[in-house]
């Protein structure tokens, strides 16, 4: 059993991602930030199947992990972010695209969509958030914790990206 952390494929190298989902029996559940949905998609891109929210409370992490070492499906669990202002997980992770400073092209590409779809997740959220503009919507989104690791955070955490392997 492998509690994947995906911070790994923020910093680049994907090798031990795809060595544990290829070439080992590891059963592998990715465990990522609520602000940082473009790493759970690249995540399930190259093969993982279940994925849980670094928010997501002790107990309901230790019995997702149980879970997927049994081998049962465990649902995702909705980001807390989610439930920010009545977000949808797409609006949560337009958000956090936009406060990263991607075009609505970059944020379609990146989530695999058409260059309208984040349009319209944008006005749903601007909406729900009242926002009229993507700069509000950035500030929104940063007071309310959508703000990305900056690169001093990025490097002092990179001991502990990457695989965890937990045993039983």
């Amino acid at each position: 059993m492998v509690l994947y952390d995906t911070l790994g494929l923020h910093l680049g190298d994907i090798s031990d991602l795809e060595h544990l989902l290829n070439e080992t029996s590891a059963k592998v559940l990715i465990f990522s930030r609520d602000t940082r949905p473009d790493l759970r998609a690249k995540a399930y891109s190259l093969g993982a199947s279940a994925w849980v929210s670094m928010s997501l409370h002790a107990g309901d992490l230790v019995r997702s992990i149980e879970a997927t070492a049994a081998g049962e499906p465990i649902g995702e669990h909705e980001d807390r972010m989610s439930a920010v202002a009545g977000l949808t997980s797409r609006e949560v992770e337009v958000l956090a695209l936009i406060t990263q400073g991607l075009s609505n092209q970059e944020i379609a590409a990146k989530l695999v969509m058409s260059v309208n779809t984040p349009k319209s997740h944008i006005r749903q959220a601007y909406r729900k958030i009242e926002a009229t503009t993507r700069s509000q919507a950035v500030r929104w989104a940063i007071t309310h914790g959508f703000a990305p690791a900056d690169e001093t955070s990025l490097a002092e955490s990179a001991t502990t990206s990457g695989a965890l392997d937990l045993t039983r």
